[in-house]
């Protein structure tokens, strides 16, 4: 990852087997290759999916 890292969108390197990644202003998305969506970054308006949590530092695994 390259760019700011103000919210936390660049902490990435945890990630493994990453299929495929979408990033916004200060959030990043991907996408692994077992199907678990990782999100990373600002979530002011729930742009991680994570309700109630805010600038998120470590990846939140979800199943989608």
């Amino acid at each position: 990852a390259v760019g700011r890292n103000d919210d936390g969108q660049c902490s990435l390197e945890t990630w493994r087997d990453i299929v495929a990644v979408t990033a916004g202003c200060a959030h990043t998305l991907g996408l692994t290759a077992a199907g678990t969506v990782l999100a990373a970054g600002r979530n002011d308006y729930g742009q991680c999916e994570v309700s109630g949590w805010c600038d998120i530092l470590l990846p939140d695994p979800r199943l989608w």
